[in-house]
């Protein structure tokens, strides 16, 4: 007699017919290969792997369960980005079911078709606890026929250009073609997990609150061109202009940005920014003509010691800011030297507007470019210090040969002056030793000699000192 097993009154028979039907389920499961597995949120441990997991994976059920993304790992390289990026959205929005296509690579190597479908489970209080997912082998997709934008999408992947796409309010990137990819430094899958600012320097550059007030223009219809300092993953930041617009695509509102590299235009900006700066800030006197010689412009140096103001300096020439006894040693030997060689540089001197003669050492530079001459630049240097130190080390050297030489003739009259005393007293010395007895008449003589040598020495002594006195520094 046949006995039916399933009835719902008898709880015994009830729980025997779910056994039944988990058995089933599973023989089923492993004739069509369909993996069913559970994973936490955070995807970091299975909580369960169907056995059929082996014929579709080609590993065993115990090692695939050791790896909790064994099943991202074998998905084809291309598409794991998007199903990265699905598994991201699905978590952080709580919807209730995503799916997805994508190639399947065994561990044989054979490669096939599934529809991955993906849910958060809940608990009876509605919380999510775990994320359940069914993989199904399928056919391939069919080839998209040819469509309006076939062309647009061409272009946009072999454009030269980075080009960047993303979500109109959310400011998710969607997509972005290879110059992107290049110049970011990364893959695309990288790319769409993150956001614009995670690849913007820290110190300058972009800002998501700065970039606001040009993303609402383009919202509402106004293209925006702003610049912004690129932060790549790898490799030092570079400058970028992004031309930003709207964009609609899908049915959904987009914001195209193209992005050209500015770096070096940006640098050279940069440099010359600050070495105008630095020029303007500078103590020596500056200026700029052009190649008929007309004054161009003059730092604020220049202008002050010059005592030039700015609507003065209109219509000046180089030649206008010498002394006229100076002009035709410029015109013709200082300006062709310059012109021929590229520089000049010698002492020169400068004239201000009050007609006092300023000396300079003056550096000019004949600026060319494809062999044709732009301009002349001047740099004058104040040297009045050292040519007062000069003449002051000049008139001092003079004085103490003018002093030497005096001492000199001083010596020279003392000596002439001491010969006739020594002489005599040689004299009366001779006379003694011939005729001692003579001493007291020769004692008058020998004093007079003794006397008048002894002023002699005297007043050489006095002139002396008062000289050395008078070269001793100031106290």
């Amino acid at each position: 007699m046949l006995v039916r097993k399933y009835f719902p009154s008898n709880p015994s028979l009830n729980a025997e017919a779910m056994i039944d039907g988990y058995k089933q389920g599973g023989a089923i499961l492993s004739g069509l290969k369909v993996v069913a597995f559970a994973m936490t949120l955070s995807r970091d441990a299975l909580l369960y792997l169907s056995q059929s997991a082996t014929d579709l994976y080609g590993e065993q059920v115990n090692l695939l369960a050791q790896h909790p993304n064994f099943w991202l790992e074998a998905i084809h390289p291309e598409d794991q980005p998007a199903v990265w990026l699905g598994m991201d959205k699905l978590r952080e929005s709580g919807s209730n079911e995503v799916e997805f296509t994508y190639r399947l690579m065994a561990s044989d190597g054979d490669t096939c078709w599934v529809l991955h479908r993906c849910r958060v489970a809940t608990n009876e209080a509605g919380v999510p606890v775990r994320i359940d997912c069914l993989v199904t082998p399928c056919k391939p997709p069919a080839v998209l026929q040819a469509v309006p934008h076939e062309i647009g999408n061409a272009v946009f992947v072999a454009a030269g250009d980075p080009l960047l796409v993303r979500d109109a309010q959310t400011l998710d990137i969607l997509d972005a073609n290879a110059a992107t990819l290049a110049i970011l430094r990364c893959s695309r899958g990288e790319l769409l997990r993150q956001r614009l600012v995670d690849f913007s320097a820290t110190t300058e550059g972009y800002d998501a609150r700065a970039e606001a007030a040009y993303l609402d223009a383009v919202r509402h219809g106004r293209p925006q061109r702003y610049d912004w300092l690129l932060a790549p993953r790898e490799g030092p930041a570079c400058w970028v202009e992004a031309m930003t617009t709207s964009l609609r695509h899908a049915g959904r509102d987009c914001l195209l940005t193209i992005m050209r590299d500015t770096d070096h235009r940006h640098r050279e900006r940069e440099r010359h920014t600050l070495a105008s700066e630095v020029v303007e800030r500078s103590r020596e006197v500056i200026a700029w003509a052009d190649p008929a010689g007309q004054l161009q412009n003059l730092n604020a140096a220049g202008r002050e010691w010059l005592g030039i103001g700015n609507e003065g300096l209109h219509g000046l020439f180089m030649t206008d800011l010498l002394p006229p006894w100076a002009q035709p040693h410029f015109l013709h030997t200082c300006l062709p030297l310059a012109t021929k060689d590229g520089a000049w540089r010698g002492e020169m001197a400068l004239v201000s507007r009050d007609g006092r003669n300023l000396p300079v050492m003056l550096t000019m530079l004949a600026h060319k470019q494809g062999g044709a001459l732009k301009g002349y630049s001047l740099i004058a240097q104040d040297i009045a210090p050292w040519k007062l130190k000069e003449q002051r080390f000049k008139r001092e050297k003079e004085e103490l040969e003018s002093d030497k030489l005096l001492k000199e003739k001083l010596l020279e009259n003392v000596s002439a002056g001491l010969m006739p005393s020594l002489d005599q007293l040689r004299q009366i010395v001779q006379i003694l030793e011939r005729n001692p007895a003579d001493a007291e008449r020769a004692l008058p003589h020998l004093k007079r000699a003794v006397e008048q040598a002894r002023r002699l020495v005297d007043a050489t002594s006095e002139f002396l000192k008062a000289g050395a006195q008078r070269d001793l520094p100031p106290r």
